[in-house]
């Protein structure tokens, strides 16, 4: 049956069906062709480009197989490193991930049977980590072997180092000081009790004998007592009334007559004058 034309109602509903994943066992690697049904992959391998396509990938398979397994690796590894990191996740969940693109390579046309065997053989090249988890059976994470991730690593184990030898040394100092006020309160305690001891070491001081004396008469007040009692017990006299205090109002700064101005005359003039003519005759 010949191919239907591009752009025709026959290959858009053929795309429409293809569309999505398909059974992987209907998959023809060599060929790089899916079929959508057993009827269609038997019809696929029994024709001529098929068969022509086997001879050539039988005449050296181990190379083929060879390149599929490398490829299938590479871009397993790729999409591990971009997509996840070196975080942890389940080999089978990453795997469904991996064949959602439609011209994937698959495990089929690799040497490995299945995916267990491809993750222990990611392991043992040192390429991932690999453990096994009782939830989600085997782990995977990429393992960064590149320069800067190694530098990046030792310099994270030096910090974590010096936090261990701070922490180590915080927690000694702790110790001294504990012990140090242990040892204090032990000597403290110790001193107590030695004064404790010591006190009760000591004789007690004897006890007061009681006398059995009557007490003394008490003798009648002589005179001198009498009048210094009754001194004691008489009013002190009244404070004399004080004098009256005279207040004067005087002014300091009082304000200076103002001279006059003493009355020049012509007379005076005149005598000023005839005193220095007869200076001058003489």
């Amino acid at each position: 049956m010949p191919r239907a034309e591009a752009g025709s109602m026959k290959d858009l509903s053929n795309k429409m069906k293809s569309k999505g994943l398909q059974r992987l066992r209907w998959y023809c690697q060599a060929c790089e062709k899916q079929c959508r049904d057993a009827n269609g992959f038997k019809c696929h391998v029994n024709s001529e480009s098929h068969q022509r396509q086997m001879q050539v990938v039988g005449e050296d398979s181990r190379k083929y197989i060879n390149g599929f397994s490398n490829d299938f690796q590479r871009d397993f590894v790729a999409l591990l490193r971009t997509a996840h990191g070196e975080k942890w996740i389940g080999a089978n969940r990453f795997y469904n991930e991996y064949i959602r693109d439609k011209e994937h390579i698959h495990m089929n046309a690799t040497k490995w049977a299945s995916l267990t065997e491809f993750v222990k053989f990611l392991g043992r090249e040192s390429i991932v980590h690999v453990k096994e988890d009782e939830k989600d059976g085997l782990m995977i994470s990429w393992r960064d072997t590149s320069l800067g991730a190694l530098k990046r690593k030792q310099e994270i184990a030096q910090k974590e180092a010096m936090e261990a030898r701070a922490e180590a040394g915080g927690d000694r100092m702790l110790m001294k000081m504990a012990k140090r006020a242990k040892e204090e309160a032990a000597a403290k305690a110790k001193a107590e009790e030695a004064k404790k001891a010591q006190e009760k070491s000591l004789p007690s001081p004897p006890a007061e004998e009681k006398t059995s004396e009557a007490a003394p008469v008490e003798q009648a007040p002589s005179q001198e007592q009498e009048a210094a009692s009754a001194t004691a017990t008489a009013p002190a006299p009244a404070p004399a009334p004080a004098k009256p205090v005279k207040i004067g109002f005087t002014f300091k700064n009082a304000v200076p007559a103002m001279s006059q101005p003493k009355k020049s005359s012509k007379r005076s003039r005149e005598g000023g004058e005839e005193k220095a003519r007869k200076k001058a005759h003489i």
